[in-house]
């Protein structure tokens, strides 16, 4: 599973306008048709000169499989207006993993990219997790055999 943190931003509207945020819902709802799911956590970043935390969207991807839908979601509502943009962060075993994409820079394959990414991340911390087998020569590194 892959949490990955995203804040979508427009440079035609503020992030408070009404238009703006019903945008960002239908952002949310094609996510969620896609992903399955979808949840608002507090931001790990504050913004100088506001009060309060941001809260930011999490996307949780449950597999390999459901990449093609959420890139496939994110590009097309990008594709609706040129002032669009997403970022995404995610972290794993501490390591972290960003991307920016812009509606003029929209490519559905970078993207796709760097979400798997992010799961080959997650399968080498898993791979460096497992214990090596000593009754397999094998399997010990460095072994002859």
């Amino acid at each position: 599973m892959l949490e990955v943190r995203f804040t979508a931003t427009s440079s035609v509207f503020s992030p408070e306008d009404d238009r703006w945020l019903r945008q960002v819902r239908v952002l949310h709802r094609e996510l969620a048709d896609g992903s399955g799911s979808l949840a608002r956590m507090p931001s790990t970043e504050m913004v100088p000169g506001t009060k309060g935390a941001l809260s930011d969207t999490v996307l949780v991807l449950t597999g390999p499989s459901v990449v093609a839908g959420v890139v496939a979601a994110f590009t097309a509502w990008l594709g609706r207006d040129r002032g669009r943009k997403v970022h995404l962060k995610w972290t794993v075993e501490g390591r972290e993993g960003d991307v920016t994409i812009t509606a003029d820079s929209a490519d559905s394959a970078a993207l796709q990219i760097a979400l798997e990414h992010g799961f080959r991340m997650i399968a080498d911390s898993r791979v460096a997790e497992e214990p090596c087998r000593t009754d397999d020569p094998a399997a010990v590194p460095g072994s002859d055999v």
